[in-house]
Formats: structure tokens, C-alpha cells, sequence
């Protein structure tokens, strides 16, 4: 009989100790597992770098940058950001003051066409900027662009003798006209305020636009009141005084043409230079008393 209470006392025991360790282990698997903080790290991004040195007045383009990451917290609006913007935004653009490459560029080193600065930027050292005016004809009817060179002529006319000076049946004096290459080689740098040149940069113009080769959507032609071009003080002096007495034509020059108008110094072209038709005599002013006759002897 003892031995009959005593298995019932370790029969109850371990029945007792299985049910605490079942209850153990199913709070166990009924516990959520601890989570694991991941950290994602911040996506990279790319700028535009300077892909070699640069110097103010040279003009970028697609061999003059390139995309690389940084690590750096930047701010589209300063610098460029891949996927965002494109390299076509920098071309024609140059910089205010020397970069090494490298360096990431933005908006407080560059200056793109159009924006204040830019002139100052593009001009040689030493160099100056002139405006002279002009008009549809004299600036080939808007066939030369920023960047373009060109050599500037000024076109004379002298007034015609007075009426009371000339005798009734004497023949007409021919206009008294001349021109002269007074400048040759210039950089145009603007046209009015549009300073779009884009240099060397000239990107497709069919992308994008497939249909802009219709007529219908060709951009007109500018008229330009003003040519801005780059010169030397003794060039820009020369402008200055040329613009208040006659016309300034521009003289579009050849993309390779690198030497200067061969012209002999104060070469000027007269009207009988161009043209024969008014060479009929040499006419000689005579004052017979108060009388004036205008007389005509053949040219030899």
C-alpha cells in the first residue's frame, strides 16, 4: 500500500512538472521575436564635377565635366544633380574664377549665357567689350551670332553740294562715298541683350522636336539694334569715334580664317573704286567774279 501511494505521489509530480514545462515553452513560442533595427543607407547621388581645369572664358561643353557621387548633402539649388538635370544646361556656360578639376560645380562658380556676369566672364584679359549700333542690313540680317568674328567697316557719305552752288547746266557730281576696314578679327559676344551663343556647344536641334524642320516652325530671324564684340582699349576707342560719323556694317569672316584683312593701312575704297560709271572727267570748281561754274575735263 505505501508503495502504491508513494508511485502516486511521483506519477503526480511529473505530471505536474510536464505541464509547467509545456506551458514554459508556450509562452516561449507564443512570444514575439525581437526585431532587428536595419539601417538603409541614404541613396548616393551624383553632381557634375569639372572633368579639367577651367578658366574664366572658357566655355564648357561635354568634354569639360563629368557625373560623380558624393557623399556630401547637396542642394539642387546649387548644384547639378544627376537624374535631375542634364549637361546640356552647362553648355556655352563658363566660370567666374579658376576651377580645378574635380571641384563640383555650381551655380556660384558658373555663369551660363543671358545671366549677369557673363560678358565679364567670356572677355579676354586686357580685353573690353564695346556696343556699337547697327540694323538689319548692317548686321547681315541676323546671320551672324554670338561667337561669331567679324571685321567692322565704316561706310561715309558726304553731303551733296548745295543747289545755289551748282551750276544749271553743269552734270550732277556723283555721291561722295567711301569705306574702310577700320577693325578686323573681332569675337561678337552679344547681339542686343542675347548672348546665347552656346561658343563651340551646339547641341541637335532635332531632339526632342522632330517636327522643327517645318516651315511653320521655324524661329524668325532677330533684328538687332546693337552688336556687342570684344576689342582692345585702342580697338574700342576707334568704335567710339567710327559709330558718331557714319554706318558700321559687320563683315562676316570664315570659320577658318585666322589671319587679318590684308589691307594696306588707311586703304580706303572710294565710289570710283567700285564702280565706273561715274568716272566721265575730273570737275574743277571755277569763279568767273561772283559766278559759279562747275567744269568737267576728260579723265586719262
Amino acid at each position: 500500500m505505501k508503495k502504491k501511494i508513494n508511485s502516486t505521489i511521483i506519477f503526480s509530480g511529473a505530471c505536474i512538472f510536464a505541464a509547467i514545462v509545456a506551458l514554459l515553452v508556450r509562452s516561449q513560442l507564443s512570444a514575439p521575436a525581437p526585431v532587428q533595427q536595419v539601417q538603409i543607407p541614404a541613396p548616393k547621388k551624383m553632381v557634375l564635377v569639372a572633368d579639367k581645369d577651367l578658366n574664366p572664358g572658357d566655355f564648357i561643353d561635354i568634354a569639360s565635366m563629368r557625373w560623380e557621387e558624393t557623399e556630401k548633402s547637396v542642394s539642387r539649388s546649387f548644384y547639378f544633380i544627376n537624374g535631375q538635370d542634364k549637361e546640356s544646361q552647362l553648355f556655352g556656360a563658363t566660370v567666374r574664377k579658376p576651377v580645378q578639376a574635380g571641384t563640383a560645380l555650381n551655380n556660384s562658380l558658373v555663369v551660363r549665357p543671358n545671366e549677369p556676369g557673363f560678358i565679364s566672364a567670356v572677355l579676354g584679359k586686357g580685353m573690353r567689350a564695346i556696343s556699337i549700333p547697327t540694323n538689319a542690313v548692317a548686321s547681315n540680317s541676323g546671320l551672324v551670332n554670338a561667337g561669331d568674328r567679324v571685321d567692322i567697316i565704316l561706310s561715309l557719305r558726304k553731303a551733296d553740294l548745295n543747289e545755289s552752288e551748282s551750276s544749271s547746266n553743269a552734270p550732277p557730281a556723283p555721291p561722295q562715298l567711301a569705306a574702310q576696314t577700320i577693325v578686323s578679327d573681332l569675337r561678337v559676344l552679344a547681339l542686343n541683350n542675347d548672348t546665347d551663343s552656346n561658343a563651340d556647344v551646339r547641341p541637335r536641334q532635332d531632339v526632342d522636336a522632330p517636327d522643327n524642320t517645318s516651315t511653320n516652325n521655324r524661329p524668325r530671324q532677330a533684328l538687332f539694334q546693337t552688336v556687342t564684340v570684344e576689342v582692345t582699349p585702342e580697338q574700342a576707342e576707334v568704335l567710339a569715334v567710327a559709330k558718331e560719323v557714319g554706318l558700321l556694317h559687320l563683315s562676316l569672316r570664315s570659320g577658318a580664317d585666322d589671319q587679318p584683312v590684308n589691307q594696306q593701312a588707311g586703304s580706303v575704297t572710294t565710289l570710283t573704286d567700285s564702280t565706273d560709271i561715274y568716272r566721265t572727267g575730273h570737275q574743277v570748281k571755277l569763279f568767273r567774279g561772283g559766278k559759279l561754274e562747275n567744269k568737267t575735263f576728260p579723265a586719262h
